[in-house]
């Protein structure tokens, strides 16, 4: 098979910028064993996740346990934004699994508390990462963090985008960065 005939083989968002890929992720036969080589990563990479959840699940949980469902999954802020509609839950609860997955750690490596997923103001939402999924976002070198959900009556939908730029991009955008609060003013 010649050059152009050969598929491009993508990979995911599992490293930092500069780092060598990790063998594992390929098998026992490491990336000697890849039916084409790896096309590298350039500029700004993009991890995505998505999460789609039946609202009627997340009721019958919190039917079943009650405030100690919402206490190990959810924070008091995603509580009170949620005001009681189990299909806003759902969808928080989806946009958790699509953090995780964006992370490429899936639930397994992080708590469920340690995605908060909060409404500013104009009701869009917003991630904020504590303990294990901060220091994966860190050591990956996200510099953006982006969700969206939707709710219905019966599912509740979610994606999650987390983009990595290079090393030295990332972090000279991260101690310039401004922050915007709920107000929707920039400040430094």
């Amino acid at each position: 098979m010649n050059e152009e005939e050969q598929p491009l083989l993508f990979t995911p968002l599992v490293r930092q910028a500069d780092a060598p890929m990790p063998e594992w992720l390929f098998g026992s036969s490491g990336m000697a064993g890849l039916p084409s080589s790896l096309h590298p990563t350039q500029g700004v990479n993009v991890a995505v996740g998505v999460d789609i959840i039946e609202v009627d699940r997340i009721r019958k949980v919190f039917e079943r346990h009650g405030e100690r469902f919402l206490k190990r999954v959810f924070t008091d802020l995603e509580v009170a934004q949620s005001r009681g509609k189990m299909s806003r839950l759902a969808g928080r609860f989806a946009v958790k699994e699509a953090i995780s997955k964006a992370l490429g750690t899936g639930i397994r490596g992080v708590g469920w508390r340690e995605m908060e997923v909060v409404h500013l103001r104009s009701g869009r939402p917003s991630v904020r990462l504590h303990g294990k999924a901060r220091r994966r976002a860190e050591y990956l070198g996200l510099n953006a963090f982006d969700v969206s959900m939707a709710d219905l009556a019966q599912f509740s939908i979610a994606i999650a985008v987390a983009i990595q730029a290079s090393s030295l991009t990332a972090a000279t955008q991260m101690s310039d960065s401004s922050i915007e609060l709920e107000t929707g003013k920039q400040y430094e």
